[in-house]
C-alpha cells in the first residue's frame, strides 16, 4: 500500500507475533548488512543493553544471526524462504525502456537526415587565370535579341574563359590588413547624430548615446566623416565607407568566418560546428574563398610553388586554424584560445605585438627579413566579445576595450602606406546580454569600416554619384534594402532613411576585385558598390560578379535539386541583364549620344544587381534541401514509437495478453505431486511476463525486417525505378525497416486489445475525480502539443506554461478536497494547494525575454543585462541552508527523518548547495573594482575555480557512492508499552520501526537531493531561487497526489470490500504536473528555446578554458538539466513515496516496478509528443515558413535533446530504484512482482 495511513508502519512486536511461515525473519533485520553502522543499529544495542547512545555490540549482533541460521536449518519448515530478487523485474523494466528509447533514437536520426540536412558543397574553384585589361570594353554585340541568341553571346562572347569576358579588373591595392574585432556591433563604430533640430529632438525624445560604447571607438567615424564617400568620390585621395554590416544566422564565429571568405550562406544546423577543434576536420572550409585566390595569385606572380610562403600573417582566435588549416605562412601564424571568456586580454595583446612590427618600421620587436615581406595581415581580437560575455554590453570594461581597439587602429594607420587597404569589421554583433548566435537585430547587426589613403577611383565628375543609389531598384530594395533602421540608433537623431548597410558575404566579391582576383566559385553575394564609384567600372564589376554567380547556380542545379523551384527566374532575370547588356553594346557600337548610353549603362547595371540579389534572396529561402522522403520514414517511425509506447504503459498497468508459462500440480503413478509447466494465453503479471510477450511479438518480425532493409538499400542502386529517390545506406534502411517491422508486430498483437481494455476500464466502478484526472492531464498535453501551431503561441509558450500549470494544480486541488470524507482530509490538500500556487508564481517571477516578447516582456534573470545581482546572491545564501531543512521537514511528516537522512541533509546537501551559491558569488566578487586594485582577482579566481571543482567531486563521487552503500533511513525505537504509566516496571516494551512506511521514498529523496545540489552549482543565482520554488513545488505536488490515490484507495475497500486492493498507478495528471514543473524549471532558470540564452559561462565551471569533455557536458546540463532529469527522478520519487515494504513471508509481491515502468512510459509520452508535434509541424507545414529557422526549428531541437534525455534519464531513475529496492528485498525480504 502506498499509504502510511492506511498502513501504519509495524511495531517490532507486532512482527514478532506474526505466524513464522507469514512473518518475517525479525530478529535478524537490525543486524542486516544493509543497516551498516547505523543509528539503526545503535538504537537496537542501546535498548538491549540500556548502554550509552554510541555503544554498539557486533559480537551479540553476529550471535543472533548465527543463531537465527541454526534455527532454520533445524526447522526449514517453520522458516520462510530467502526473498527472491529483484534484479530480474527491474532488468526487464529497463529493457523496455531501452526498446523504446531504440526507436525513438532511429526516427528522430532518420528525420533529422531529412529535415537539417547541411548545403551542398560545391568543390569548384574560380581557376580564370586571364588577365586583367585596362581597356577592355564591351564585345560586339548580337545580331538579333531573341532569348537565344542573347544567351548565346553571354555564353560565348562574355565568357572570360573562352570569349572576351573579364574575370578580373586592375586591383587597387596589392596588399591588405583585415582587423576583425569580435563582436563589434554597428553601432559601436558609427557615425554621431548629425548636428541638427532633429538630433535635439531625439535628445528630448528621450535617446542619449550609451556611455559605454558609443562614439568611443570614433576613428572610422572621424574618417567617414572627412573623407567618406560617395561625398568625395570625385576627387582623388584618402577614401572612408561605414556601414551596417548584416550577418547571416547562426551568428556564431566559424560560420561567420566561412561566409566572410566564401560569400556562401550558412544553414541552421552547421552552427554545432563551430565547437569543433583543429585537426578533427569539423568546420574546415573545403570551398573556394578569397585568401586561397590571392595567396594562388602571389605564388603565380612570384614564381613559387603551391606550398610556399605567400606574405600571409594571421594572428588571433584560433578558429581560424580550424577553417583554414595550413592556408597562412607556417611561421607567421599566431593563434590563442577562443572561447576562455574570463580572459579579456591575452588575445588582444597577442593580436597588436605580432602585427605591429610588421606594419611599423620602428617597432622595437620588428625583424628584418621576417616583418619585411607580407601582402596580407589579419588580427582577430576576442576582447569585445568576452566582455560582452562575461558583462554585458553596457559596461565599464567595454568602454576600455573599445578604447584600446581605437589605440590599436591609430597604430594601424599610422602605419599603412598608400598600397594598403584597411578593413575593420565584426563577424557578428551581440545583444545586451552579450550572446550571439541567434539572428536578433543585435547579434546579426556587426560593423564594417573600409579605408585606403589612395582612394578606390574616384569619378572625375563634378556631378554628384551615389553607386548605391545608381543601381538600386524598387524590385531590389524590397527584397534587400539598402538602408535599414537600427534601434540603437533611432530616428531622431538618426535620419529616417535608415543606416546603410550590406550583407557581410558582399565583402567578398569586393575585395577580390579590389585586389584583382578571380571571384570565389561559390560566392552568393554581390559587390558593394559605394567603393566602385565610376559607372564604368561598378558594371564591370557587377558583371564579372553576376556572370560568375550565374556559373555557381548552373553547376549546383546539377548536383542538388533544392533551387530548381527558382530556374525558371533565375533564368528570366540572367536574361533581363543580358538584354540589357547587349542594348548597351548596340549603342557603343553606334556612337549614340551619351546621354542614351548613360541611361544604358545604368540600365545593365540595375539588372545585373538585380539578379544577384534574387539570387541571393531565393538562395536564402531555400536554406538547404529537404528530403521528403526520410522526413516522413522519420515520422512514421515517432509515431508507431508513440503508439507502442502507449501499448507499453498500458501492459504495465493491466497486463498484455500472450501465451506465458504456467505451473500445475499433478499427481503421478505413484500417487505423488508433482509440479509441471505448460504454457497457455494469459495476461502478463509484472515486467518479466510483459518483457517476454513484447520479445515474442517483436523478434521474428525485426528479423524480416532487418533482410527487407538489405535488399531495399541494395536494390535502390541497381533498379533503376527507384534510382531517383534518395539513396538510404545499408544501416538507415536497416534499421528503418526492422524498427517499422517490430512496431507494426507489436501494435497488431496487442493495440486492440489495450483499446478495448482502455475502454473497459473507463466504464468500470472508479470515482469520477479519478477519471477527470486521467483525462486533464492528456488534455493539458494535446494543448502543449497544439499551441506550436501557432507561433504567438510558441514564442509565448513560458507563460502556457505557468498558466497550464496553476490550473492543472488548482484542479487536482479542488477534486481532491470534494472527494475527502472528513474535514480534516480536507485541510490538508487545500494548503497543499495554495503553497503550490504561490510556489509556482515565486518560480515563474525570474525569466528571460525572447526578442519576439521584447515589447511585452521584461527580463528578471539578471539585474543588468548580463550581471547577478548581489541582493540575489544573499537570498541564495540563506536557501541553500533553508533548503535541505524544508525538504527534512517532508521526511518528518511521514516519520521518515532518521537514520542516515539527518546526517546526509546537514553534513552532505547542505553545504554542497553552499558551495555551489558560493561559486557565483567569488564569479561576481572578482570583476569588481577594489578586488581588481587590490591585487586579489588571481588568487579569488583560483579559489573560484576550486569552489566548483570541490563541489562537483563532492556531489558526483562521494554523495553519490555514499547513497549507494548507505543503509536505508530507518531506526529502531524502544518505548513503554503503556505509555500512560511509563514508571511501571512490569510494563512491557514496545519497539518501533520508524521510517519503515516510508523506506523506499525516503532513501530516494536522498538522490534527488544530490541531482538538485548539482543543478545548483551549474545555475545562476536567479535560477537557483527558481529551481528551489520548483523542488518544493514538486515536493507539495507528490503529497497531493498521494492524498489522491489515499482517496481512491478508501473508495476502493469502500465499494469492493472482499476484492485486495492494489495500490493505483499514478494518474496521467500527476505526471503531467511534474512535467510542467520541469519546463517552468528551465524557463525560470535563463532559458528559452534560443541559441542566444544558451548559458555558455558554465563551460568555463572549474577551468578558465575549455576542457572536454566536462565542458560541453556541463552547457548540456545547465540548458536541459531542469528539462530531462527532474521529471523522470521525481516521477519515480512519486511511485516510491510511502510505499510501504512488504516483509518476507506476507505472502504478498510489491507491484513497485509496474508502477516505476508505466509512470516513466507515461513521462516518455508526455515528451514524444511535443517532439512529434514539432516535427510534423515544422517539416510538413511550416518547412517553407519565413519564421521556420527562428522559431520552430531551434524549439524542435530543444524538444529533440529534451526527448532523449528525458529518455535516458527514466534509464537512469529505474536504475536507482533498483537500488533502492534491492537494499529494501535484503533488510525486509520484500519481494517485487
Amino acid at each position: 500500500m502506498p499509504s502510511s495511513a492506511l498502513n501504519p508502519p509495524p511495531t517490532l512486536a507486532d512482527l514478532e507475533r506474526r505466524p513464522p511461515p507469514a512473518g518475517p525473519a525479525i530478529p535478524s533485520t537490525p543486524q542486516h548488512p544493509a543497516f551498516g553502522q547505523s543509528a539503526l543499529r545503535q538504537r537496537r544495542n542501546r535498548s538491549n543493553s540500556h548502554s550509552s547512545h554510541d555503544s554498539h555490540n557486533s559480537h551479540g549482533s553476529h550471535s543472533s544471526h548465527s543463531s537465527h541460521s541454526s534455527y532454520a536449518r533445524r526447522h526449514p519448515d517453520r522458516v520462510p524462504p530467502k526473498a527472491a530478487s529483484p534484479n530480474g523485474a527491474f532488468l526487464s523494466v529497463l529493457a523496455i525502456l531501452s526498446l523504446v528509447l531504440a526507436y525513438t533514437l532511429v526516427g528522430l536520426w532518420i528525420f533529422i537526415k531529412g529535415f537539417l540536412l547541411t548545403r551542398h558543397e560545391l568543390s569548384g574553384v574560380n581557376e580564370c587565370a586571364k588577365p586583367f585589361d585596362p581597356s577592355w570594353s564591351l564585345p560586339v554585340p548580337p545580331w538579333s535579341f531573341d532569348d537565344a541568341s542573347l544567351l548565346q553571346w553571354a555564353e560565348t562572347s562574355l565568357n572570360p574563359q573562352t570569349g572576351a569576358g573579364e574575370c578580373s579588373l586592375a586591383p587597387t591595392h596589392k596588399k591588405a590588413m583585415v582587423l576583425i574585432v569580435d563582436a563589434l556591433r554597428y553601432d559601436f563604430i558609427a557615425s554621431p547624430p548629425p548636428p541638427s533640430s532633429s538630433a535635439a529632438q531625439g535628445m528630448e525624445d528621450g535617446w542619449t548615446p550609451n556611455p559605454y560604447y558609443h562614439n568611443i571607438l570614433s576613428v572610422p567615424s572621424q574618417l567617414t566623416t572627412r573623407y567618406g564617400i560617395p561625398a568625395n568620390a570625385n576627387k582623388p585621395g584618402p577614401s572612408s565607407f561605414i556601414a551596417h554590416f548584416t550577418a547571416d544566422p547562426p551568428t556564431t564565429t566559424l560560420q561567420r568566418l566561412k561566409g566572410l571568405t566564401t560569400g556562401t550562406l550558412p544553414t541552421f544546423i552547421e552552427a554545432g560546428a563551430n565547437f569543433g577543434s583543429a585537426g578533427t576536420g569539423v568546420g574546415q572550409v573545403n570551398e573556394d574563398h578569397w585568401i586561397a585566390q590571392f595567396k594562388a595569385s602571389i605564388l603565380a606572380q612570384s614564381g613559387k610553388n603551391q606550398g610556399g610562403n605567400a606574405g600571409l600573417v594571421f594572428a588571433g582566435d584560433d578558429t581560424w586554424s580550424t577553417v583554414f588549416p595550413g592556408l597562412f605562412d607556417s611561421d607567421k601564424m599566431w593563434t590563442y584560445d577562443s572561447f576562455n571568456v574570463e580572459d579579456l586580454d591575452t588575445v588582444d595583446r597577442g593580436v597588436e605585438t605580432r602585427l605591429l612590427p610588421f606594419l611599423q618600421q620602428n617597432h622595437p620587436n620588428r625583424t628584418a627579413g621576417v616583418h619585411d615581406h607580407w601582402r596580407l595581415l589579419i588580427g582577430h581580437t576576442l576582447g569585445v566579445d568576452h566582455v560582452g560575455h562575461r558583462f554585458g554590453a553596457s559596461h565599464p570594461k567595454m568602454k576600455v576595450k573599445l578604447e584600446e581597439v581605437q589605440a590599436f587602429l591609430k597604430d594601424i594607420i599610422e602605419a599603412i602606406d598608400d598600397e594598403t587597404l584597411l578593413v575593420l569589421m565584426g563577424d557578428h554583433g551581440m545583444d545586451e546580454r552579450g550572446d550571439h548566435g541567434g539572428d536578433t537585430e543585435l547579434e546579426v547587426g556587426a560593423g564594417l569600416w573600409m579605408y585606403s589613403k589612395s582612394g578606390f577611383g574616384y569619378t572625375a565628375r563634378k556631378q554628384h554619384f551615389d553607386p548605391a543609389e545608381y543601381i538600386s531598384g524598387s524590385e531590389v530594395e524590397a527584397l534587400l534594402p539598402s538602408r535599414i533602421p537600427f534601434s540603437p540608433l533611432p530616428s531622431p537623431p538618426y535620419p529616417s532613411s535608415g543606416h546603410r548597410s550590406v550583407p557581410q558575404i558582399d565583402l567578398v566579391p569586393t575585395i577580390s576585385i579590389l585586389l584583382g582576383l578571380p571571384i570565389p566559385y561559390n560566392n552568393l553575394g554581390s559587390i558593394i558598390p559605394d567603393l566602385f564609384p565610376h559607372p564604368d567600372t561598378l558594371l564591370r564589376a557587377l558583371r564579372i560578379t553576376a556572370k560568375q554567380m550565374r556559373t555557381y547556380l548552373t553547376t549546383y542545379a546539377k548536383h542538388s535539386p533544392d533551387l530548381a523551384a527558382f530556374s525558371r527566374e533565375f533564368d528570366a532575370v540572367w536574361l533581363d541583364a543580358v538584354r540589357a547588356d547587349a542594348e548597351l553594346a548596340a549603342l557603343l557600337q553606334a556612337d549614340k549620344r551619351m546621354d542614351e548610353v548613360e541611361k544604358a549603362w545604368r540600365k545593365a547595371a540595375q539588372a545585373y544587381h538585380r539578379f544577384n540579389r534574387v539570387s541571393l534572396m531565393k538562395a536564402r529561402e531555400v536554406w538547404a534541401q529537404f528530403d521528403m522522403v526520410r522526413i516522413l520514414v522519420g515520422l512514421v517511425v515517432l509515431v508507431l514509437g508513440l503508439a507502442v509506447i502507449w501499448v507499453l504503459k498500458s501492459g504495465a498497468q493491466d497486463g498484455l495478453l500472450g501465451v506465458l508459462p504456467i505451473a500445475a500440480q499433478q499427481n503421478d503413478e505413484n500417487g505423488e505431486a508433482t509440479t509441471e509447466t505448460r504454457k497457455e494465453k494469459r495476461r502478463s503479471k509484472g515486467t518479466q511476463e510483459l518483457l517476454s510477450i513484447v520479445l515474442q511479438s517483436i523478434t521474428r518480425p525485426a528479423q524480416i525486417g532487418t533482410a527487407v532493409g538489405v535488399a531495399v538499400s541494395q536494390a535502390s542502386y541497381l533498379l533503376p525505378l527507384i534510382s531517383s529517390l534518395p539513396k538510404f545506406g545499408v544501416v538507415e534502411s536497416t534499421l528503418a525497416s526492422a524498427t517499422i517491422a517490430s512496431q507494426l508486430s507489436l501494435l497488431y498483437d496487442h493495440l486492440p486489445q489495450t483499446l478495448a481494455s482502455g475502454k473497459k476500464e473507463g466504464e468500470g466502478d472508479v470515482p469520477n475525480t479519478t477519471k477527470v484526472l486521467n483525462v486533464a492531464g492528456y488534455v493539458i498535453l494535446a494543448i502543449h502539443a497544439g499551441l506550436f501551431a501557432s507561433n504567438s503561441f510558441l514564442i509565448n509558450e513560458d507563460r502556457f506554461i505557468l498558466l497550464s500549470l496553476s490550473t492543472l494544480i488548482t484542479l487536482r486541488g479542488l477534486l481532491c478536497i470534494g472527494s475527502c470524507p472528513t474535514t480534516r482530509g480536507k485541510i490538508r490538500p487545500a494548503i497543499i494547494t495554495l503553497l503550490s500556487l504561490l510556489l509556482v508564481r515565486l518560480a515563474s517571477i525570474s525569466k528571460v525575454c525572447r526578442e519576439e516578447q521584447a515589447a511585452h516582456c521584461k527580463s528578471t534573470f539578471f539585474s543588468t543585462e548580463a550581471l547577478n545581482s548581489p541582493y540575489l546572491m544573499i537570498v541564495s545564501y540563506l536557501f541553500a541552508y533553508l533548503l535541505p531543512t524544508l525538504l527534512a521537514k517532508f521526511l518528518g511528516q511521514r516519520k521518515s527523518f532518521v537514520g542516515i537522512a539527518p546526517l546526509f541533509f546537514n553534513f552532505g546537501l547542505r553545504p554542497t548547495l553552499m558551495l555551489g551559491s558560493g561559486y557565483w558569488l567569488l564569479d561576481w566578487i572578482l570583476p569588481q573594482d577594489f578586488v581588481v586594485e587590490s591585487g586579489w582577482g588571481k588568487r579569488l579566481d583560483w579559489l573560484k575555480g576550486w569552489v566548483a571543482k570541490v563541489d562537483l567531486v563532492l556531489l558526483c563521487v562521494f554523495a553519490l557512492l555514499f547513497w549507494i552503500f548507505a543503509p536505508l533511513c530507518l531506526e529502531i525505537r524502544q518505548e513503554p508499552a503503556n505509555m500512560a504509566s511509563p514508571e511501571r516496571e512490569e510494563n512491557k516494551q514496545k519497539v518501533t520501526i520508524r521510517g519503515y512506511a516510508n523506506s523506499l521514498g525516503s532513501s530516494y529523496l536522498l538522490l534527488v537531493g544530490i541531482v538538485v545540489s548539482l543543478l545548483w552549482l551549474l545555475t545562476q543565482p536567479a535560477g537557483q531561487l527558481s529551481l528551489a520554488a520548483v523542488i518544493l513545488a514538486a515536493m507539495l505536488a507528490l503529497e497531493l497526489g498521494h492524498a489522491e490515490r489515499d482517496t481512491l484507495i478508501l473508495y476502493d475497500q469502500k465499494h469492493n470490500p472482499l476484492s485486495p486492493t492494489r495500490p493505483p498507478h499514478l494518474s496521467s495528471s500527476e505526471i503531467a504536473t511534474l512535467s510542467l514543473l520541469s519546463h517552468l524549471a528551465f524557463f525560470s532558470t535563463g532559458h528559452q528555446a534560443t541559441l542566444a540564452t544558451i548559458q555558455w559561462r558554465v563551460a568555463f565551471l572549474t577551468s578558465p578554458t575549455l576542457s572536454y569533455p566536462l565542458s560541453p557536458l556541463l552547457v548540456l546540463l545547465n540548458c536541459f538539466g531542469q528539462l530531462t532529469l527532474l521529471p523522470p527522478l521525481l516521477t519515480v520519487l512519486c511511485v516510491l513515496w510511502n510505499s510501504t515494504p512488504q516483509p518476507r513471508g506476507s505472502a504478498k509481491k510489491m507491484f513497485t516496478t509496474q508502477h516505476i515502468l508505466a509512470a516513466l512510459l507515461t513521462t516518455t509520452l508526455y515528451s514524444t509528443v511535443l517532439l512529434l508535434s514539432l516535427g510534423a509541424l515544422s517539416a510538413l507545414v511550416f518547412r517553407r515558413h519565413l519564421m521556420l529557422f527562428k522559431l520552430w526549428t531551434p524549439r524542435f531541437l530543444m524538444a529533440s535533446v529534451a526527448g532523449l534525455m528525458v529518455q535516458l534519464g527514466g534509464l537512469a531513475a529505474a536504475t536507482a530504484g533498483w537500488q533502492v529496492s534491492n537494499k529494501v528485498n535484503n533488510v525486509f525480504g520484500s519481494e517485487f512482482e
